[in-house]
């Protein structure tokens, strides 16, 4: 973290004369993340709301980049110790124990002690995701899950309650039915009552929700065995399988986002995708929709999600006072995070949830009944070598291409595989 002097050559004359010392240092803090859209703008927005409160004292800079290059970036610029590398990261909490266990982020259980924060204050799912093995290095800002949006007049016209979404098996199945038809009488489905898609974000975020509905895990216990190939997983994909090749409820062979297109199109009754989409479906014009919890299609409650985190990065030279700039930056953002809401987030504190301000947000207020269902990716190291052939497994069987048990139990052998090498070097 460096500091720098921003005081002119005749005021640091005037104040020795006067005074025989200067202004202390301006502290300055680089904060790097990955957000590219509107939330990006939103955050910009409130670092230089800081920025001014702060004046003289603490001085922000957010650098902004892909997420999709953000993470190697973070890893090459605390190689190379360069002085521009960040003070301050958002990481995706499934991150958070690969970037720890390489010793490059900061213990933050003393920040949250100092600032009296604890799990009370948040989302208790959350607030546990950011920590690995005893400590914590993230601090929650908000929480991303799976989201249910549903096409209101196509309700409407199968006779459903718009007000009244699915909440149980039975209904969703039964929504799912009354909304795929063939509507202009050639002989061809050509509006669907959902969508579970082989590319993202079905493996990604459907599919783990089923996983665990149906009561499933990746890992078991004690974080030895990747499970994938449980016959909790297998019902599960079975599930989406049989609701897209033989009730017909999803179309078949879905490329990159065509379910999107689909819903904005108002050819989808109930479209699963994140909280991200919300700005997304209130610019589509006629598009009459609203955003709910995703419903309960197995035995239990459970929605695949992820969070923003905050992390301190680990640099030579970190001083008390910086540290403390620091944490005050993050007390900033996580208590203004109704702001940060209005980007399409839930925020992790439980007391900007309850403001009126954030419970204005129709779209917002009413995904954020779900947050204590939510469930992460799992806490390990090497989380992705383990997840990347489930995803590959979920592909390969949606699109029929290859049965259930067999994508699945081929997706447990390469996680085990990857995570039998991890386990040899610890």
């Amino acid at each position: 973290m460096r500091k720098r002097v921003k005081v002119s050559v005749f005021l640091v004359v005037i104040l020795l004369l006067t005074t025989g010392s200067v202004l202390a240092e301006e502290i300055t803090l680089d904060f790097w993340n990955g957000f590219t859209g509107p939330d990006g703008t939103g955050m910009g927005k409130m670092v230089e709301e800081f920025n001014k409160e702060n004046e003289g004292e603490i001085e922000v800079e957010m650098q902004v980049m892909q997420w999709g290059t953000y993470y190697q970036k973070v890893v090459t610029a605390l190689s190379t110790r360069s002085d521009s590398s960040p003070d301050i990261g958002i990481m995706h909490v499934d991150r958070v124990p690969e970037f720890a266990s390489k010793g490059v982020l900061l213990d933050l259980d003393q920040v949250v002690a100092d600032l009296g924060w604890s799990k009370d204050d948040f989302s208790n799912s959350v607030w546990d995701a950011g920590i690995y093995e005893g400590n914590r290095y993230g601090i929650p800002l908000d929480v991303h899950p799976l989201t249910m949006y549903i096409n209101k007049d196509l309700f409407e016209e199968a006779g459903l309650d718009p007000e009244d979404p699915p909440k149980t098996p039975a209904e969703f199945m039964d929504a799912a039915a009354k909304m795929t038809k063939d509507t202009d009488g050639d002989g061809e489905i050509d509006q669907w009552g959902t969508a579970f898609p082989p590319l993202w974000p079905g493996p990604e975020f459907i599919l783990p929700t089923l996983l665990r509905q149906f009561g499933g895990s990746f890992l078991n216990e004690d974080g030895t065995e990747v499970v994938v190939d449980s016959e909790e997983s297998i019902a599960a994909l079975e599930y989406a399988v049989d609701l897209v090749h033989n009730k017909g409820y999803s179309p078949t062979d879905i490329q990159q986002d065509g379910e999107v297109t689909l819903f904005r199109q108002g050819r989808l009754g109930m479209h699963l995708n994140g909280i991200w989409m919300i700005s997304g479906f209130k610019d589509q014009e006629g598009l009459n929709f609203m955003s709910y919890p995703v419903p309960r299609m197995g035995q239990e409650l459970a929605i695949a999600g992820n969070s923003h985190n905050f992390v301190f990065f680990r640099k030579a030279g970190n001083s008390e006072a910086e540290f403390e700039a620091a944490a005050k930056f993050v007390k900033y953002i996580s208590n203004n995070s109704d702001k940060w809401a209005t980007f399409g987030q839930i925020p992790a504190r439980n007391s900007v949830r309850d403001t009126q301000a954030f419970k204005s947000l129709e779209h917002q207020a009413s995904i954020a009944q779900e947050v204590d269902s939510v469930v992460f990716p799992p806490k390990h190291p090497i989380a992705s070598s383990i997840l990347t052939p489930y995803y590959e497994a979920v592909n390969l069987a949606i699109l029929g291409q290859e049965e259930p048990a067999a994508a699945l139990k081929d997706a447990a052998e390469a996680g085990q595989m990857a995570l039998d090498e991890y386990l040899q070097t610890q």
